[in-house]
């Protein structure tokens, strides 16, 4: 007995170390400035969009990645996405596409939808950042293709926005900020085909 309890402290020790608790987060999708959003009564028929989103590796996990430099990051192992990021991230960006037009309904990539959306919209994450106590920032890159007409739009460009506080929760707000930011972008280049 007395040789198995160095053994057994040790264990009770290290499950005491590694019991710290993983929180999980959201994006959320983000009212629209306009007038035309959901509130108002949807026209009909409705046009259909169908996005696909392409999200970096390096934050393509789920865990919180946040910037320590300009070269540097820190995974956060225990702030971690309730859902694969890229998900998240497509969701919250088409949610956010529709409460801007009432004329419009996104079909995502993986849902099914692509072969009669009226529009083809691709958006290519190219870097997101969280730099705490600073700003959050996405940088992307969109290609729209009108389907009827032939008519594309391309277009690339960084949307930020302050963290309001520390952490994971603060991140998770301000990410959201920018991906409404972006749909704001999106949302006026779809002209009507």
């Amino acid at each position: 007995m007395r040789k198995w309890l160095p053994v057994c402290c040790v264990c009770l020790l290290s499950a005491c170390a590694t019991s710290r608790p993983d929180h999980f987060y959201i994006l959320s999708a983000q009212p629209g400035d306009s007038s035309e959003g959901r509130n108002v009564p949807r026209k009909v028929p409705a046009t259909a969009v169908f996005l696909n989103v392409s999200i970096p590796s390096l934050v393509d996990r789920p865990e919180m990645v946040f910037n320590t430099s300009a070269d540097g990051v820190v995974v956060m192992e225990h702030e971690r996405w309730a859902a694969p990021f890229a998900d998240l991230v497509s969701a919250a960006l088409a949610r956010d596409i529709e409460r801007r037009r009432a004329d419009v309904l996104v079909a995502e990539s993986g849902h099914g939808g692509g072969h009669a959306a009226e529009f083809n919209m691709k958006v290519d994450v190219v870097q997101v950042s969280v730099h705490p106590g600073g700003r959050a920032s996405i940088e992307a890159q969109w290609h729209i293709l009108n389907v009827r007409t032939g008519k594309d739009v391309t277009g690339d460009d960084m949307f930020s926005a302050p963290l309001t506080g520390d952490g994971a929760a603060a991140a998770t707000v301000a990410l959201s900020e920018c991906l409404g930011l972006l749909a704001d972008r999106l949302a006026a280049q779809l002209t009507a085909p």
